[in-house]
C-alpha cells in the first residue's frame, strides 16, 4: 500500500556525478543488471535482478533477491526485508546507493561523537506484537550444521519479511531463531480487522514453514510457536545516526515474548494475552475457538490470563473474525 508524497529518493554517485531516483509513486523499485530495473547497474558483480526497494505505508524496505554477491546496508548483509532510514547506505556490487528522505532531526548531544548521536524519533502507541520462535532450533543446528541452517533461516526470514509487510506490519525484528512483528493501531482500540491481519500472518507463516520443509527436504520438519499481546509501547528509532534501529520497547513487547515461551509449557501452538481482547472493539465473542487459562510468566508477580490455540483451530478462529467483520459492516451499512 502506498501513500502520498514522501520526498524519498535514492542517490547514486558514479565518477563524482550524482543521480537521483525519486521513489514517490513507485511501489517497487528494482535494482539490477537487467535494463528493466528502475536502477540498472551494468556490472558483472551485480545480479540481473539484484535487490528491490519497496514502499509499505509510510516506510520503505530494501530486500536482496538472492543475488550472487549480496546486498549490504550500512555494512551489514541484507538477509531479510529491512526498513530504510534517511542516510542509509546500500552497496550493490561496487555501487553505493544512499536512501534519502530528509526529515528534521534533533541536534546531537554535544559530548557524543559525531555520527553516533541517537535519533529521538519515538512515539507512544497502542500496538499488537506477534512473536514466533522456531522449535528445537539448537538440535536442528547440530544435525544440519551452521551453513545449512543459515541458508534455511535466511529463506524463512526473507519470505516472512515480505508477507508481514503485505499484512500491514509496522516493523519486524529477527532475533536468532525468533521473529517479532508489530502492528500499530490508531487509538482508542484495536479493531477485529486489524487483528485479522495478525491471524492471517500466522496462517501465511505456517505455509512458509511447510514450503521450506518441502524445499529443503528436512529430516525433521521445522515448526514454531507463537505469542500475541496488545498494549502500549514506545515506537521509533532506538539506534544512532550511524545505524538506525526501528523497533518497539515496553511491557507489551516483553509480555509477547513471555507468552510465546509459555506456549511450550501450556502445550499450545499459539498463546494470546487477554489484553488483546480487552482492547478490541467491538468485543470478540467467538471464545469457543480458544481455551482460557492462567500462565505464570517470567517477570510477572501474578498469574496472567491467557487464551491458547493450536494450529488446527486457527482457520476456525480466522473465520470467526470474518463473521465479526461482516456483522460490523452490515451494522454500519444499516
Amino acid at each position: 500500500m502506498t501513500t502520498g508524497s514522501t520526498g524519498a529518493f535514492v542517490e547514486l554517485t558514479i565518477d563524482e556525478q550524482s543521480r537521483r531516483f525519486p521513489l514517490d509513486g513507485v511501489p517497487l523499485c528494482g535494482i539490477g543488471r537487467n535494463d528493466s530495473n528502475m536502477i540498472a547497474l551494468l556490472d558483472e558483480l551485480v545480479s540481473r535482478n539484484h535487490a528491490t526497494i519497496q514502499q509499505n505505508g509510510e516506510d520503505y524496505f530494501v530486500t536482496d533477491y538472492g543475488s550472487r554477491n549480496g546486498t549490504t546496508l550500512n555494512g551489514r548483509p541484507v538477509t531479510v526485508p529491512t526498513r530504510l532510514a534517511d542516510g542509509d547506505k546500500m552497496m550493490v556490487g561496487p555501487f553505493a546507493l544512499v536512501f534519502r528522505r530528509p526529515v528534521p532531526l534533533p541536534a546531537p548531544v554535544s559530548d557524543t561523537p559525531e555520527g553516533f548521536a541517537t535519533r529521538v524519533e519515538i512515539r507512544r502507541s497502542l500496538i499488537t506484537v506477534l512473536v514466533i520462535d522456531i522449535r528445537n532450533y539448537t538440535g536442528l543446528t547440530r544435525e544440519l550444521g551452521d551453513a545449512r541452517i543459515s541458508d534455511i533461516m535466511s529463506k524463512v526470514f526473507q519470505m516472512a519479511g515480505s508477507l508481514l509487510s503485505r499484512n500491514g506490519s509496522w516493523g519486524q525484528k529477527y532475533i536468532g531463531d525468533a521473529v517479532m512483528a508489530v502492528w500499530a493501531h490508531p487509538l482508542p482500540n484495536i479493531t477485529p480487522a486489524a487483528f485479522a491481519a495478525v491471524l492471517q500472518s500466522l496462517v501465511d507463516l505456517r505455509s512458509i514453514i511447510d514450503r521450506v520443509n518441502t524445499h529443503f527436504a528436512l529430516p525433521k520438519p521445522l515448526s514454531f510457536g507463537a505469542g500475541i499481546n496488545t498494549g502500549f509501547a514506545a515506537l521509533g528509532n532506538m539506534g544512532s545516526a550511524a545505524l538506525s534501529d526501528y523497533t518497539a520497547l515496553g511491557d507489551a513487547v516483553n509480555k509477547a515474548f513471555r507468552l510465546e515461551s509459555a506456549s511450550k509449557e501450556l502445550k499450545y501452538d499459539i498463546v494470546i494475552g487477554s489484553d488483546t481482547f480487552d482492547w478490541m472493539s467491538p468485543p470478540f465473542l467467538a471464545w469457543e475457538h480458544l481455551q482460557s487459562g492462567q500462565a505464570n510468566l517470567k517477570g510477572f508477580d501474578e498469574p496472567q490470563s491467557v487464551f491458547g490455540l493450536n494450529f488446527d483451530g486457527l482457520a476456525a478462529l480466522s473465520a470467526g473474525f470474518q463473521d465479526v467483520l461482516q456483522t460490523t459492516q452490515t451494522d454500519l451499512a444499516g
